[in-house]
């Protein structure tokens, strides 16, 4: 009887130190736990023979309480981690407002000049600072060609810088009073003292009437 008891607490022990193995070894029948169990610590084939039916039934005991144990062992619940779609962000569309206004030179003359000539009284300041959002601007010119033997040419000339600026030029061959818009006109930045010229390329006169600026401004 000493001997069983022996072999039991045997048993026992490989099954605390060894618990992974017993755990696998619960898918097998008692017969192939001795076996393997009796393998692990050299014990031969005859003395798992000589255990007999009590000690067999003890192991299939303690196996069975390890089942038991291992089925109320809860594994913790893997959560997935969600990762958030990211919103794209909705930037709000300001539309612009374009909007014209009119600056009206003033003045008006007349030349024969073949070269450029002042026309008296059509002096006037223009200041890009004082339009927010320029856009563009135009020289429109009321004129025409006297004979109409060439062509009736007006511009625009800054008188501060001494220069005449970009596309602010306008002709005509009309002899009778017309509209003409020039292309746009680039103004230097600052305060400027803006006046008309005029001018013919054959003996001829050319009759500025009248004209003003088209401004275009964005905000």
């Amino acid at each position: 009887m000493l001997n069983k008891i022996l072999k039991i607490i045997l048993v026992l022990d490989l099954v605390a130190v060894n618990g992974l193995l017993i755990y696998q070894l619960t898918i097998l029948n008692s017969q192939i736990i001795s076996n393997e169990l009796i393998s692990k610590n050299e014990t031969s084939v005859e003395q798992i023979d000589q255990c007999g039916e009590e000690c067999r039934e003890e192991i299939r005991n303690q196996v069975a309480n390890l089942q038991i144990k291992d089925q109320k062992l809860v594994l913790p619940t893997m959560v997935p981690t969600v990762t958030p779609t990211p919103k794209p962000v909705v930037k709000s569309v300001v539309k612009k407002v374009r909007r014209e206004e009119i600056l009206t030179i003033p003045g008006s003359g007349s030349t024969g000049a073949t070269d450029w000539a002042n026309l008296s009284g059509t002096e006037f300041y223009f200041d890009t600072r004082d339009y927010p959002g320029l856009v563009e601007v135009y020289f429109e010119a009321n004129m025409r060609l006297v004979s109409g033997g060439g062509s009736a040419y007006v511009r625009l000339y800054d008188v501060t810088n001494n220069i005449s600026p970009v596309g602010g030029q306008n002709d005509t061959k009309s002899q009778v009073d017309i509209w003409t818009k020039s292309q746009k006109v680039y103004f230097w930045a600052g305060k400027n003292l803006i006046r008309v010229q005029a001018k013919t390329l054959v003996p001829d006169t050319t009759v500025y009437n009248s004209g003003k600026l088209r401004i275009v401004t964005e905000n």
